[in-house]
């Protein structure tokens, strides 16, 4: 009989000494509407139960995932919403100053099945239009 247990098994080296990390095998990645398949990264977030956070790049998440306390999260969404991020609109096009200036609604939308899992994740949340908190990118 195997003794193994789930918190026993082996974790891979990001886990190790990380006591923010989570096992994101089921996951469900959330994608930015503003990340376009022709974008160079695509950002994807995902919540958990106790409300840490995930952020990976989608297109390529071998690259790793960053992982937010609740607290470090709120953080991040009251920075986002006070601008504590935005780029000097010299530097950007007019729509993503329009982007910025709130102008034009930013949502998140379930993310398509993932190369690493081939989850797709909650259809529904799609459906509804989620809107994520502070989601700038």
């Amino acid at each position: 009989m195997d003794n193994a247990t789930p918190a026993s098994r082996d974790l891979p080296p990001e886990a190790r000494g990380n006591s923010k990390w989570h096992d994101t095998t089921d996951a469900v990645w959330k994608r930015s509407s503003l990340s376009r398949e022709n974008s160079s990264a695509v950002v994807e977030v995902a919540e958990f139960e106790d409300g840490y956070r995930a952020v990976r790049d989608g297109k390529h998440p071998e690259k790793g995932t960053l992982f937010f306390t609740p607290a470090e999260w709120d953080a991040f969404v009251l920075g986002a919403k006070d601008g504590e991020f935005d780029i000097p609109e010299e530097y950007l096009t007019a729509e993503e100053a329009a982007i910025q200036r709130g102008e034009v609604p930013v949502r998140a939308v379930v993310a398509p099945a993932s190369r690493e899992t081939g989850r797709a994740g909650d259809a529904s949340a799609e459906e509804g239009g989620a809107q994520a908190e502070g989601e700038q990118s």
